[in-house]
């Protein structure tokens, strides 16, 4: 009798330390951390005139979970120093990006009524996380 609950026991804890994988997302205790930076560019009648820069609060900042789609899984808005956090991850591999706001002239300078903008993703930053580890992105610029 003892022999078979020893034997349950161990069975038991045997799968229960092995059938729970902890995969990329919220829950664990690492962060990644960064501060963004607008760089805009300022015109005057479709010709560039200067470039100015400043923290970008307020901004969103994406993060992909894992390398398995191209989704974001979660985004976060800049403080009001351009620094954001992603904090209470579990170790794996995680994607955090920013979107660029480009500025196209169009071919009449005089009523600026073809000038338009798109978004296009900043460089994206694809880092490894580990228990209970601190990644520091830097600095990262967005244009306008």
């Amino acid at each position: 009798m003892k022999r078979s609950i020893l034997l349950l026991s161990l069975t038991i804890l045997f799968f229960g330390l092995n059938g729970c994988k902890k995969y990329e997302g919220v829950g664990g205790r690492s962060k990644i951390t960064g501060k963004l930076t607008i760089n805009e560019k300022l015109y005057i009648n479709g010709v560039l005139s200067q470039t100015v820069s400043y923290p970008a609060a307020t901004e969103d900042v994406y993060i992909i979970y894992g390398t398995q789609d191209s989704i974001f899984d979660d985004k976060i808005e800049c403080n009001y120093d351009g620094s954001f956090s992603f904090d209470y991850l579990f170790p794996g591999t995680y994607t955090v990006f920013a979107y660029n706001e480009i500025f196209h002239t169009g071919n009449s300078v005089t009523n600026n009524d073809d000038d338009y903008y798109t978004k296009e993703p900043t460089a994206k930053f694809t880092v490894e996380v580990g228990k209970n580890n601190t990644v520091d992105l830097g600095e990262i610029i967005v244009l306008r």
